[in-house]
């Protein structure tokens, strides 16, 4: 019964193996900050929060923290660790509250089945009488089900440590996110026996911050990562053998960040190109100051950069609709069939198989239209049908709401949709 109830909790969490990982050396700070220790060291059930604006590097400081935590931190050498990180762009169930908590329950009884005689057992058994009864209603009940199993957790007697983390509560459901963020209070609050870590992290987002008071310790990304930031930096501009104007980039590049490795690694990107371009470290330096500080510019700027042709619009635009809002990650060639698909069915059009091939555009079309906002990513799927597929994800890009702005702001400018 204990594998039949596993079996039941597992979901697979999409998000995690698509996070960077961290640039050598950095974050290390985490493990000697103030508020973490505050949170960390006493043997009482504490919350973190961990806020930081987009791009600041809230998930790659989370992945790291789960990947390091029973290696660099001693009092958790024998805990139990549980982990989900939401996200918005990976569809609806990597949103969810319900699949969050079966994710948790999981990795719980997963690393020790002592769990399954605690209140696993007895909601398992409830849970298969509302599958037997088939009323429709089931993952309403389940859902309410694992919220009673959750908050079992703060009378249980185990002695060991158990960590809970939980990235991009921003990027969650809206309804019943109040709900389940009472119930982080609750659990950790009435603990009797277990010592609970919650580690949450997120966007500033005004529903957390109203109830900061609540939290025992809170860092924002944003104020610690200036170090980080300086490395990486010179790693960057060390690469492109700049010497004269070293120390002088560094720091503008430190100062123009503001805490957010998102437009750091944006700008790799254009000094690179011109790094490849031969141009002299005076000019790559020149063109670094111009480049914009803000990330909603540095986008504009991006697409500025893909073809103004109507019909290279039409097609970058088509390509970021289904890139943004199917399922799941499409692969090249998935991409490259939907493109084929006339814009108006009303014109004449052969349905066949002969016919449409001759309509599928060859893989530099994406790059074209694309610009480098679109990137080619490896998926290593375990239950999908296409795995290990390469896929298109607009990986350099963190805000939907801002891209879909400017696609409607620079489609406009560029051709009338009557042209099409």
């Amino acid at each position: 019964m204990n594998k039949e109830c596993l079996a039941s909790l597992y979901f697979d969490n999409a998000r995690y193996d698509k996070i960077s990982k961290e640039h050598k050396g950095s974050l290390e700070w985490i493990w000697t900050h103030e508020e973490f220790q505050n949170w960390s060291t006493p043997d009482a059930s504490r919350l973190l929060y961990i806020q930081g604006k987009p791009g600041s590097g809230k998930s790659t400081l989370t992945k790291y923290f789960n990947d390091n935590l029973l290696e660099r931190e001693p009092r958790a050498m024998s805990a139990i660790v549980a982990k989900f990180f939401y996200s918005y762009r990976e569809g609806e169930p990597q949103k969810s509250h319900y699949n969050m908590l079966r994710s948790i329950l999981f990795d719980i009884l997963n690393q020790n089945e002592a769990f399954f005689y605690h209140r696993f057992q007895i909601e398992h058994r409830r849970q298969v009488i509302l599958q037997n009864r088939g009323n429709g209603n089931f993952i309403a009940q389940h859902y309410e089900l694992l919220k009673e199993v959750l908050l079992s957790l703060r009378d249980h007697s185990h002695a060991e440590r158990l960590y809970l983390i939980i990235d991009a509560v921003d990027e969650s459901e809206d309804d019943d996110r109040r709900a389940i963020l009472n119930l982080l209070f609750d659990l950790c609050s009435n603990t009797k026996y277990c010592v609970l870590k919650i580690f949450v992290a997120s966007r500033p987002l005004g529903l957390l911050d109203s109830q900061r008071s609540k939290f025992h310790s809170f860092i924002r990304m944003q104020d610690q990562t200036k170090s980080d930031i300086a490395n990486f930096a010179t790693s960057l501009l060390k690469r492109l053998e700049f010497t004269s104007f070293l120390e002088q980039a560094t720091e503008y590049i430190v100062e123009h960040a503001q805490g957010v490795f998102l437009w750091v690694h944006l700008v790799e990107d254009e000094l690179l190109s011109l790094e490849e371009e031969g141009r002299p470290e005076e000019d790559i330096f020149e063109f670094l100051k111009s480049l914009p500080t803000e990330l909603e510019d540095f986008y504009a700027n991006m697409l500025r950069k893909v073809g103004r042709k109507p019909t290279d619009v039409r097609d970058g635009i088509k390509m970021f609709q289904f890139v943004l809002f199917t399922y799941r990650p499409l692969t090249v060639s998935e991409l490259l069939h939907a493109l084929g698909i006339p814009d108006n069915l009303d014109r004449e059009f052969t349905l066949s198989d002969e016919s449409f091939q001759k309509r599928i555009p060859r893989e530099q079309r994406i790059i074209h239209c694309g610009g480098n906002i679109l990137e080619i990513s490896q998926h290593h799927g375990t239950t999908t049908s296409y795995e290990n597929s390469s896929t298109f994800e607009l990986t350099k890009l963190q805000e939907t709401e801002v891209f879909n702005l400017y696609i409607k702001h620079f489609a406009s400018s560029f051709f009338d949709p009557m042209d099409m």
